[in-house]
């Protein structure tokens, strides 16, 4: 969800700098463009903090579920995400915003675009910029805390832009996702190697879907009504999701 939120999100950027494009050439309206596609940036920030969130806190009840209260698992798990909460302003703001957000909406205060061109006769390529007012953070009746604020204060410029943020904090989610998920790496090896052998044994063919049948048969001839699938293919879609994940934590910012 953190993943698909963050594309769409980007997806929507890009979109407004191809739409942006074509204005120039068909000579369309731009104002009721860019206000349409504000509000979609808006919606999709949005989206994607509060997922950001629901993930955390469902990892960690998940986490926990697992492997108990004050578990060393647990305990790392959190440890880490404490860490990056604490030396990363990204992580730190984006997190809080998702709250402010809730009760008072993304703190914009402008959307700026500028286009420009390298040369006389090259296409026009568009900057798109979010920007936010420090000090607008505090005058609109939200709480921050007094350790949040101060924090804020010796970290954030007076104005600054909420976008190169965010690839930084999507990275520091799927580190701690991959790390949530690695605490089973011995249960997917095992998993893994038993679908191999199964596989091998019973020679099943590409693309077919592996079934149990449950219960009694009426006849020889007719196998019983009641069948499980075998997960086989749920397995091979998270092991390349597992695999995708290892990538994207690989790849610099």
């Amino acid at each position: 969800m953190v993943e698909r939120n963050y594309q769409e999100l980007n997806d929507s950027i890009q979109e407004l700098r191809s739409q942006l494009d074509n204005s120039l050439a068909t000579n369309a309206e731009p104002i009721s463009l860019i206000m349409d596609r504000n509000i979609l940036i808006i919606q999709k920030i949005s989206n994607f903090l509060s997922s950001a969130t629901a993930f955390l806190a469902q990892t960690e009840t998940q986490l926990r579920n697992v492997y108990k209260k004050g578990s060393p698992e647990l305990n790392a798990w959190n440890e880490k995400r404490h860490k990056i909460h604490a030396d990363n302003f990204s992580y730190f703001f984006l997190y809080e915003l998702r709250n402010f957000n809730q009760h008072c909406s993304l703190p914009f205060s402008s959307l700026n675009i500028a286009g420009e061109r390298v040369s006389e006769n090259a296409s026009m390529l568009f900057n798109i910029n979010t920007m936010i007012l420090r000090d607008g953070l505090f005058n609109i009746g939200f709480t921050w805390g007094e350790k949040n604020t101060k924090r804020i204060l010796e970290q954030a410029a007076p104005e600054f832009e909420l976008l190169p943020l965010i690839p930084e904090y999507f990275h520091f989610l799927s580190q701690l996702c991959l790390d949530a998920v690695q605490l089973q790496s011995v249960q997917l090896a095992g998993c893994a190697s038993y679908f191999d052998v199964l596989h091998r044994t019973l020679k099943i063919p590409a693309g077919a879907v592996p079934v149990i049948y449950i219960g009694e048969s009426t006849s020889k001839e007719t196998p019983p009504s009641r069948r499980e699938i075998i997960p086989m293919m749920q397995f091979k879609y998270l092991l390349r999701e597992y695999s995708k994940l290892i990538n994207m934590c690989e790849t610099a910012l």
